[in-house]
């Protein structure tokens, strides 16, 4: 019959056989495989942020979705490392393994690559080695600067903890120097970086340079300010560079942690629906957009 269609010119709608292949598919759920979700701990950060939590619970969601079991493991739970960990995941017939990166230090050196398909959340180095699902830095705080300028803020200031910008190869200093220097119109205060931010760094680069908005992770910085006379948004603003992990009511940048998740788990499964195991030839980094999130720290328009 086949050829008798082909000789017709008959030829096969891939459209009409995804189609058929889903209504087929929900009838019965059917189950792929196992997946891990690996945290990578840093001195800096041991244990799972927030953030990553989120990005936990929504990977194993859409993993679901997509018929894998996930289990969440971390590299700091046993000794013997990478290796020890992929023996682990093996014994537990594991396909595919996303990385939770918060560090840039080779902490995965030694994982039998070849064994998995894998994906990593953020960078693990400045040299791209894996398939990575990233924020895009640059266009992400391009962006919130653009807009608080409309806001009519003219002299805005970025402080930030020297190990968070060191993992991101400095990607949020880079962009706000970039915005000072080749946009314009945020004035030129200079970022304040430092091991640990506390009141005793912040508040002598607040009063010296006194900017009218400050941007960075620290949201106690509005306490701080608060206890200088500087109340916000009456007299100053503050914008989160990472929203998602305030802990008081403000304005920032939602980095999208369950985008994140939820990315990370398509690329894998498209990975091991092709068969692809070990370090890619041309690793791949895709860029999720974060978003701007009003908040009672920002004056209005």
């Amino acid at each position: 019959m086949l050829s008798i269609a082909r000789d017709h010119g008959y030829q096969r709608n891939h459209l009409v056989s995804t189609i058929m292949g889903q209504v087929r598919g929900a009838r019965t759920q059917h189950f792929l495989g196992n997946l891990a979700l690996v945290h990578v701990p840093s001195v800096e950060q041991p244990t799972l942020r927030p953030m990553q939590l989120r990005m936990i619970e929504a990977a194993k969601e859409r993993a679901l979705e997509l018929g894998f079991q996930t289990g969440v493991f971390s590299l700091g739970d046993r000794e013997g490392g990478p290796a020890a960990l992929a023996r682990v995941l093996r014994a537990r017939g594991v396909l595919g393994v996303v990385f939770l990166q918060p560090n840039s230090n080779n902490t995965t050196a030694g994982f039998p690559w070849e064994h998995f398909t894998s994906v990593q959340i953020d960078y693990d180095s400045p040299n791209l080695v894996q398939h990575t699902v990233s924020l895009d830095h640059h266009f992400t705080l391009v962006g919130a600067l653009s807009k608080l300028r409309t806001l009519g803020y003219s002299r805005i200031g970025l402080f930030i903890e020297r190990h968070k910008d060191e993992r991101l190869v400095h990607k949020w200093s880079a962009a706000f120097r970039s915005f000072q220097e080749n946009h314009g119109g945020i004035g030129h205060v200079p970022v304040l970086m430092s091991e640990t931010m506390t009141s005793r760094e912040f508040t002598p680069w607040q009063r010296l340079h006194q900017p009218d908005l400050v941007v960075g992770h620290v949201d106690r910085a509005v306490a701080w300010m608060k206890r200088n006379g500087r109340e916000a948004p009456r007299d100053i603003g503050f914008f989160n560079l990472n929203w998602n992990e305030r802990m008081r009511p403000c304005a920032g940048l939602d980095l999208r942690p369950e985008l994140h998740g939820n990315v990370a788990v398509e690329t894998l499964a498209a990975q091991i629906q092709r068969n692809e195991r070990g370090v890619p030839l041309n690793p791949q980094t895709i860029s999720i957009l974060g978003r701007w999130v009003d908040g009672p720290t920002l004056r209005k328009a």
